[in-house]
């Protein structure tokens, strides 16, 4: 069974460019991000994570402020402050 130590040192063994990939992929579609890119990641080093057991031990991260010192990049700022439509309100 993997533990959030062996979480914690995947995610250190990832080069930033994958890292900065994962946080925008969590933004705007957080289910793909865990079910398809870390599960790959965790594969690749011989690592077993289920979806529940990715979103377990992120929300443990989180709260423990553990992504609190990463810059995100346009993309996924866009994507939390709604800016897919350049900031223009749409018409209902």
């Amino acid at each position: 069974m993997t533990t959030l130590n062996d979480f914690k040192t995947l995610r250190v063994s990832v080069s930033p460019e994958v890292e900065q990939e994962l946080y925008s992929l969590f933004y705007s579609d957080p289910a793909a991000a865990a079910r398809l890119k870390i599960v790959e990641i965790a594969a690749e080093k011989g690592v077993t994570l289920s979806v529940d057991e990715i979103q377990s031990f992120l929300q443990q991260m989180d709260a423990d402020d553990e992504f609190d010192d990463f810059a995100l990049d346009a993309v996924a700022l866009a994507a939390i402050a709604g800016g897919r439509n350049g900031g223009k309100r749409l018409a209902c």
